[in-house]
């Protein structure tokens, strides 16, 4: 069983192990090797981190840019410049090479204490770590960081404590975590900070009051900021801090023990934090899910829950101590319907998840209250295997079973890597790619066209370039009919200039020239960006979002919700100085 378990973690590693294979960058001999090419030899180094910023989005060209800030900087022997190419250089690579790349940035920049090296760098050693559940480290990187800024850097002093403030409250040190989001709420709302004055980070702060407030069960005060947040929301059409504060709302719910409220929040608020990526509160509303349906006694849609928790907690490995009680029911679950097959797997899969408690919270927390013990697990997991052997037949079949999940779930992992990595490229494609058509004739065909008249053509091109510089595509009722009409021409003509020099059906040119018009409002308009797949594709012409939606993707090869997605995190990412 467990030389079974080990396989599928191999298989994981063998599909991560196709991430990490970028050059190493601090290996002498790589650095000798490479040559800053000659169209870059003379750029500054402002020059160098806006083309970087400008092509975080491409690989070879961000590494590109970074590599020749550091070579640029080596050659000049300036130590903290080195370090601002490393950092760059960091936010662009994987793995164990984000932080060997940190800390070499951290000793070229260890003496030099400016509004932000070396403390930016820890910080965002502590973003890394944080993101991988290595708490112990985070918390360590952010209490550096905290240290060095405290006194000439509020914004990001704040950044730091508030981290710590998260990592207090995931172990139960709510009044701790309760009393640094309070400061930081201070903080942001009064004249002195040097926040932006908007209102994405009072919604921030609101938010990770409303969680404490329902930790320390005082629900009513949670209540009102939850719905203060749903307020500032809406009064800014962000649906996604919407949705949030909607699930803590859900959560808040359950602790007043109104389960089919706290349903319906949740239930709500899922599908766009699962839009939005964000496994650890997946994760964590699903676990609330879960025991609300629990609590109503609807015990298989519980399970249901757990489990999805659970494979959630296989790929992302983020942990908060409740998560525990979805392992504890899965585990009554299988043992009082007999299946001991699974109440061993879960039994497992317990004693792993306090394996790393162990690793990181006791760290961080004096004390956790536990129910089940982890000696006490062993020794059911020991009572439970010679329970199995005893039946060989049922051993069997459990080994077979368990192989055939590993073997699925390993072609799933590979094939969603590639997935994401076709995606991504196609992506920076799109990026890169100025996808506006010229509004020139497009001759495709070099062969003389016959069918029509070079006064027939003329008019047609005409129209169609005061058609489209018009937008009038977006008008959702435009047809051959009518725009041969608008030409003073005839639908005939019209659909044989447009199969010839466009190369396709009256139908795909409209809808071209939508999803053209719909990528460039979403790449350059925030607030567009913003709006639901519904309301982008009314606003684009469409009838409904599916038409919508098959039509972007036949354009692009994505889904327009991950093309979102994608740009929302660039957008992120650029706006670190």
């Amino acid at each position: 069983m467990i030389k079974l378990l080990q396989l599928g973690f191999f298989f994981v590693l063998i599909s991560s192990f196709a991430q990490n294979n970028e050059e190493n960058f601090l290996i002498t001999e790589n650095i000798n090797k490479f040559k800053i090419p000659d169209s870059l030899q003379n750029q500054t180094y402002k020059s160098l981190k806006t083309r970087f910023h400008k092509h975080s989005n491409s690989f070879e060209k961000a590494n590109l840019y970074s590599k020749s800030y550091i070579k640029k900087s080596l050659i000049a022997k300036d130590s903290i410049e080195m370090a601002r190419g490393y950092f760059l250089l960091s936010s662009i690579s994987h793995d164990s090479l984000i932080i060997s790349y940190l800390d070499r940035a951290i000793d070229l920049s260890k003496n030099f204490h400016s509004k932000y090296y070396p403390a930016l760098l820890y910080y965002s050693k502590g973003d890394y770590y944080f993101e991988n559940a290595n708490y112990k480290e985070a918390l360590d990187n952010y209490f550096i960081s905290y240290n060095m800024t405290k006194d000439n850097n509020p914004v990001l002093a704040y950044d730091s404590k508030f981290n710590i403030g998260s990592l207090k409250n995931r172990v139960g040190k709510y009044k701790e975590a309760q009393k640094i989001f309070k400061e930081y709420y201070d903080y942001i709302l009064s004249e002195e900070s040097k926040y932006p004055k908007d209102y994405y980070n009072e919604l921030i702060a609101l938010f990770a009051l409303s969680d404490s407030y329902t930790r320390l069960k005082k629900l009513d005060t949670a209540t009102t900021i939850n719905q203060k947040g749903i307020k500032i929301s809406l009064l800014n059409n962000d649906k996604d801090m919407y949705h949030y504060f909607i699930m803590n709302e859900g959560v808040n719910l359950y602790f007043q023990k109104k389960y089919k409220s706290s349903i319906d929040s949740l239930k709500k608020a899922i599908p766009n934090i699962i839009k939005l990526g964000d496994q650890s509160n997946i994760m964590f509303s699903r676990l609330y899910l879960g025991k609300a349906y629990y609590e109503l006694n609807k015990v298989k849609k519980a399970v249901k829950q757990y489990k999805k928790v659970d494979s959630l907690f296989s790929d992302y490995k983020d942990f908060f101590p409740e998560i525990r009680e979805g392992y504890k029911s899965l585990i009554d679950f299988y043992k009082n319907n007999g299946d001991k097959e699974n109440q061993l797997f879960y039994l497992n899969r317990l004693i792993f998840v306090d394996s790393i408690y162990n690793i990181n919270y006791k760290y961080i927390n004096d004390k956790i209250i536990k129910n089940y013990d982890t000696p006490n697990l062993i020794l059911e997991k020991q009572r439970l295997i010679k329970k199995l052997n005893r039946s060989n037949s049922f051993k069997n079949k459990g080994i077979l079973y368990l192989l055939i999940v590993l073997v699925i779930l390993s072609i799933f992992l590979i094939n969603n890597y590639r997935t994401k990595k076709i995606y991504r490229k196609k992506f920076e494609r799109l990026i890169d790619t100025d996808n506006k058509q010229e509004n020139e004739f497009i001759n495709k065909k070099k062969q003389d066209f016959t069918y029509l008249s070079e006064d027939i053509t003329q008019k047609i091109k005409i129209g169609l370039e005061k058609f489209k510089s018009n937008n009038d595509y977006l008008n959702p009722h435009v047809s051959i009919s009518t725009l041969a009409k608008k030409m003073d021409s005839n639908s005939k003509y019209l659909s044989l200039f447009i199969n010839h020099y466009e190369q396709k059906k009256f139908t795909n040119y409209i809808n071209d020239l939508r999803i053209e018009y719909a990528m460039e409002k979403i790449k350059n308009d925030k607030k567009f960006r913003k709006y639901t797949i519904k309301a982008i594709a009314y606003e684009t012409g469409f009838s409904n979002p599916v038409s919508f939606s098959q039509a972007f993707y036949k354009k692009t090869g994505l889904k327009p919700s991950y093309f979102i997605k994608q740009l929302e995190s660039s957008s992120k990412s650029k706006k670190q100085p």
